[in-house]
């Protein structure tokens, strides 16, 4: 399998290759440190960024106003078919409609609950790319 570099996943996301979305597959639950440090790289290809930590805020003020990225974490926390991750679902559909980015990390068996099940509201919401396959994602 051939990497990639967060660079080009940046690119990929503002060109619509992936549909102003990509979740990164992690191998563990992110944190709030990965997160951190995926804000930083990210600053240097957006305007702003702004991490919306699911599991414990579920904070109006991630979502509106100008942030060009959200990074969004915490979905192993949330019952995929709860109230927040049907609005969590609504509020980042209405980001992507106005031409605003998101990335949201998850760990694999998050990912198959969230996103691989036809009854839930993330199945099939964007494309996906596996931690591993992302070259300058940690360090």
């Amino acid at each position: 399998m051939n990497g990639v570099s967060l660079i080009r996943l940046f690119d990929l996301i503002k060109t619509g290759i992936y549909s102003g979305c990509v979740a990164i597959i992690t191998d563990e639950a992110p944190t709030a440190h990965m997160m951190n440090q995926l804000s930083e790289k990210s600053l240097q290809h957006f305007r702003s960024v702004t991490v919306w930590n699911l599991s414990n805020e579920f904070s109006e003020h991630s979502l509106h106003g100008n942030t060009e990225l959200l990074l969004v974490y915490g979905l192993e926390q949330c019952l995929p078919d709860s109230a927040a991750i049907h609005s969590a679902r609504t509020r980042l559909d209405i980001r992507r409609n106005s031409g605003k980015f998101s990335i949201m990390c998850l760990d694999q068996t998050t990912y198959e609950k969230h996103f691989c099940d036809s009854k839930q509201p993330f199945y099939q919401f964007c494309d996906s790319v596996e931690e591993a396959r992302v070259t300058d994602l940690t360090g």
